[in-house]
């Protein structure tokens, strides 16, 4: 357990294998829960996460990924194969692209994972292989997609099934680099705490602590019946396992979703960034304490040395991927209100600099629609386009709207601008950027949309393909239009400070005299 790369740095053309190497690394880290997360700790207990997050892969299976592509070289050219949605399979995969260079493996997942989970496993290069059916089976069971996958890795010579339930090179690999860690970093442990998954975890672990120190006591998490947790299974379906987690297991406990969730959000809101099996684990651990207190058996366990008693409980998964699964399980009150929430529905085109003209910086991005705006010149008086073609002007390749009320559309207007005044748009309206009241955004929105499905004014702007420039009286409005009829292929612009600004860049250019 000799720190070999005690700055914790890779270089070379290996980099990636010696990060994925944990003997390439120091110890991942050992955080005691404070007294706020901790509610035992005035009975003398002491609880650390031991931060399986932190490896390259960001989960616990990476290590078994890891022993198991090391101990079958023949993965190394041949089609990997496994019966997960998550951790493991992803896990398999990055390892065998680090050390083999091996981009081929597929997930067989039950069609009732979440698309989250899919696409997640697609975002790291697996192929997704659906299966209808139960989600879980016995790991046994002969009509299970767990031994079809064994049956077609035993029978195909381009496919290896590595086999996370019965492979004994998952639970070895916590022999091999889990159990040293957190005995070389607190030999004083007494309970070892770990979801029950596939087993490899508390049993490799466990049985190493076990042959250190025979008073560590091991304790399993499992969930509750029908109510799962993504890795975790329920109690009984570990009967079957081949793995000698029974040899190592002293007590287990079963944990509802809901409580898992919850106590994950806690977790990770006080800076251990921790997934719901995470929390599962913490729970089981919680539950088997608050049982030996009520019980009066607590100091069966602690240490005589120290007077504590020193719990270790493993992260192993992170919570990004569970994502709407907390909103599930959680009532609302346990999340923060969404301020202005109204504004989800409203307002959701992307907006550009690009479509801003500011003549300070205009010769950069679009010169030729900005020499387009010197032609035409200022206007009084009433409206003569009636509509958005360009028969007003045959010079200018560049149309005009205008959103003003008509009143001040004819004090003064671009020559040949159409007037289309907004309802309840005026000099003295809120800006729709006035981020502390969403009032004026809301309703320029609808008004906008209103406007746009108008067919008069519909037609004019989706039929004809020259570039067309959205006035207001600040510019704001505008950028608002600007990028809804961009979201629908028409190339619209807006001003930098609406028709002030306009006449303040024509004026610098010429001067400004109206026509009519």
């Amino acid at each position: 357990m000799a720190t070999a790369n005690p700055l914790n740095i890779f270089k070379g053309s290996d980099s990636l294998r010696k990060y994925f190497n944990p003997d390439e690394q120091p110890p991942l880290p050992l955080v005691e829960l404070p007294e706020k997360l901790n509610p035992f700790r005035r009975d003398g207990v002491r609880i650390y996460a031991k931060l399986l997050t932190s490896l390259p892969a960001q989960n616990v299976k990476a290590l078994p990924a890891l022993n198991m592509l090391l101990n079958d070289p023949s993965a190394a050219d041949k089609s990997i194969i496994e019966v997960s949605s998550g951790s493991t399979v992803t896990s398999l995969a990055t390892t065998a692209r680090v050390l083999y260079g091996n981009d081929d493996t597929t997930a067989f997942v039950s069609n009732k994972a979440s698309l989250d989970r899919v696409r997640e496993l697609q975002f790291f290069g697996l192929k997704v292989a659906l299966y209808g059916g139960p989600t879980y089976t016995e790991t046994t069971d002969p009509r299970g997609p767990v031994e079809w996958a064994r049956r077609l890795g035993r029978g195909n010579s381009k496919i290896v099934n590595l086999g996370q339930y019965d492979n004994e090179h998952n639970w070895r690999s916590h022999v091999r680099w889990t159990g040293p860690q957190i005995w070389k970093q607190l030999p004083e442990i007494n309970i070892f705490c770990m979801g029950m998954g596939s087993t490899g975890c508390v049993t490799g672990t466990g049985m190493y602590l076990r042959l250190q120190k025979p008073s560590v006591k091991v304790l399993g998490v499992c969930n509750m019946e029908a109510d799962l947790v993504p890795g975790p299974r329920e109690r009984p379906m570990h009967e079957s396992s081949p793995f000698p987690w029974k040899e190592v297991v002293d007590f287990t406990e079963s944990v509802g979703s809901t409580e898992s969730y919850r106590l994950s959000l806690k977790l990770s809101r006080e800076g251990l960034i921790a997934g719901p099996s995470s929390g599962m684990a913490l729970q089981g651990l919680f539950d088997f304490l608050q049982k030996v207190k009520d019980n009066g058996t607590m100091g069966q366990y602690t240490d005589r040395s120290t007077g504590e008693l020193s719990c270790v409980f493993v992260c192993c998964d992170l919570p990004q991927k569970h994502l709407d699964t907390y909103f599930k399980k959680l009532s609302p009150e346990e999340f923060q209100p969404i301020i202005n929430d109204e504004l989800l529905a409203v307002d959701q085109h992307v907006y550009s600099f690009r479509w801003e003209i500011d003549p300070r910086e205009s010769h950069h991005r679009v010169p030729d629609i900005l020499d387009q705006i010197k032609k035409p010149g200022l206007s009084k008086g009433s409206a003569v386009v009636t509509d958005l073609g360009l028969d007003s002007d045959p010079s200018c390749s560049v149309r005009f709207v205008d959103l003003r009320s008509r009143i001040d559309y004819e004090s003064c207007h671009i020559t040949g601008a159409y007037s289309s005044p907004l309802p309840n748009l005026a000099l003295e309206t809120k800006s729709p950027f006035d981020f502390g009241h969403t009032g004026a955004l809301l309703d320029q929105w609808k008004e906008l949309n209103l406007m746009l499905g108008n067919p008069g004014i519909s037609r004019g702007l989706f039929t004809i393909k020259s570039p067309l420039l959205v006035l207001c009286y600040n510019g704001d409005t505008s950028r608002i239009m600007t990028a809804i009829l961009r979201a629908r292929g028409v190339e619209a612009y807006s001003f930098m400070d609406g028709m002030p600004g306009i006449i303040k860049y024509l004026a610098s250019q010429r001067p400004c005299g109206f026509e009519g």
